[in-house]
């Protein structure tokens, strides 16, 4: 896995030719990283309609391949290579580095498919891998969810070394993840973690305005029937402007406050044509970190881009590109 740093190598590129204000300060498989949310989210929005109406029209052929490889899946009933990392060894996680990858709402371990396939490549003999089933598919309120996975973490925090963990969460994953962040914090279930590396992808991180805009009704004392996997669980807590996401918003600030915080280094990557996630504030959430990157990536939707960024997201985990070009 490799990163593109030098900077002339950037600017001669088609892709940065129309926006020299903005440039990115790493290059992972081809996709364009900056430090700040601003910047990352000025740099798509200034490009050329052009470029925005190709990006549109591509997205929606990522998202007919997706569903394609989705039907496709279901009706093989084909091996996921995370079957064997849903639940913990008999004995415990015990290695220098623990990944646990998150799924989404209604969603599967194998959601994250690609992205183990790439780490898989690598040299892995330091590093556990877990993709837990959340509970009730990710529809269970955040509490519920967050809990067996954060006992899972509390368990081998405590085995000897060092410890690094990398928490990697997909849509209403990224939600559990950053709940996991700041509870293991205050519970002090810390133990021997002295870096947490936090990515997002799509992440509903400080929840969903679509989520607003599905609980209107309740506002004018009416009953409109929703999706199945919206419950009640999910359209409470997930809104934007939920008791439950301000809760979150402000522990989460609290955790990072406390002295025994460790290292933090946080990885936001959005889709541009999100219909679940739109909001930039939630799926490029502001850190106020110096370690922090951030990536919209053109073309892809919110199934899609778990997919296309599988690569790069495995980069960000094993090796910790740099971040400087």
């Amino acid at each position: 896995m490799t990163t593109s740093s030098p900077v002339n190598s950037l600017q001669s590129h088609s892709l940065y030719q129309d926006h020299s204000m903005e440039q990115p300060s790493s290059v992972i498989d081809e996709i364009p990283f900056f430090d700040t949310s601003s910047s990352c989210i000025a740099y798509y929005k200034n490009s050329c309609w052009a470029q925005k109406a190709l990006s549109l029209i591509q997205s929606f052929g990522t998202f007919f391949l997706c569903i394609m490889d989705n039907i496709s899946f279901a009706l093989h009933g084909s091996k996921s290579v995370t079957d064997s990392l849903t639940t913990p060894p008999t004995e415990g996680f015990s290695k220098r580095k623990l990944v646990v990858c998150i799924h989404g709402l209604n969603g599967q371990p194998s959601q994250f498919d690609k992205v183990v396939n790439q780490m898989q490549e690598e040299d892995l003999s330091d590093t556990d891998l877990f993709t837990p089933s959340v509970l009730q598919r990710g529809c269970a309120r955040l509490d519920e969810m967050v809990a067996p996975i954060l006992e899972t973490i509390g368990d081998w925090a405590r085995t000897g070394g060092d410890k690094e963990l990398v928490l990697v969460g997909f849509s209403n994953g990224g939600r559990i993840a950053r709940a996991i962040e700041a509870e293991l914090i205050h519970s002090g279930r810390i133990g021997n973690i002295q870096q947490i590396r936090f990515v997002s992808i799509a992440g509903a991180c400080k929840g969903s305005s679509i989520a607003n805009i599905m609980t209107l009704d309740r506002q004018f004392g009416l009953s409109i029937k929703k999706p199945s996997f919206l419950t009640g669980n999910i359209l409470e807590e997930i809104p934007t402007t939920s008791e439950r996401t301000a809760q979150l918003n402000q522990r989460w600030q609290e955790a990072r406050q406390r002295p025994n915080a460790p290292r933090s280094d946080y990885t936001f990557i959005a889709a541009p044509h999100d219909w679940c996630v739109p909001n930039f504030d939630s799926t490029l959430m502001e850190t106020n970190s110096e370690r922090s990157r951030y990536a919209i990536i053109r073309g892809q939707g919110h199934c899609s881009i778990i997919s296309r960024s599988a690569k790069a997201v495995a980069s960000i985990i094993l090796n910790s590109p740099p971040r400087e070009v």
